[in-house]
């Protein structure tokens, strides 16, 4: 069965939540990922007469590589990967939405996570790519803290 393309799903506003992380503190984001069976691309995007291929390799192959340059475009330092699964099963009931992968990635700070996601480069770049492999996804962003002593 074919899919259609649909709008991407939308992010809160970035910038704006600058002031609510430390500022120059690593930041931990926990991506969740559902992946399209074939990546969509909306048919106005210079991206639609690509060869078609499935949302899983258009998020490794595509999507990944265009991060990375804008990145480097931007003189950021890429994330750091501190953990990666594909094989993710969901313990409760009412969030029972099947990720094909969870990974968490480690940035220099939230600000510059911010910056990189709202640049022109990564919105032209990679920005297309994301959408079209994507289903479902979900992030979390993290401030690593001192465990409760009991």
């Amino acid at each position: 069965m074919a899919q259609s393309w649909q709008s991407p799903l939308k992010t809160k506003e970035y910038l704006a939540m600058i002031g609510d992380f430390p500022d120059n503190v690593p930041v931990t984001v926990i991506h969740m990922l559902r992946f399209n069976e074939q990546a969509i691309y909306p048919p106005s995007s210079p991206h639609a007469s690509l060869e078609p291929t499935s949302g899983r390799d258009a998020f490794w192959k595509r999507y990944v590589p265009a991060g990375n340059t804008a990145a480097q475009k931007l003189g950021i330092k890429p994330a750091e990967t501190l953990f990666f699964s594909d094989t993710v099963t969901n313990l409760l009931q009412h969030n029972d939405i099947p990720w094909d992968v969870v990974t968490a990635r480690k940035y220099e700070s939230f600000a510059v996570y911010a910056r990189y996601q709202k640049s022109m480069e990564y919105s032209e770049w990679a920005a297309p790519h994301r959408d079209a492999a994507l289903k479902d996804w979900s992030l979390v962003a993290c401030i690593q803290g001192e465990l409760p002593k009991a």
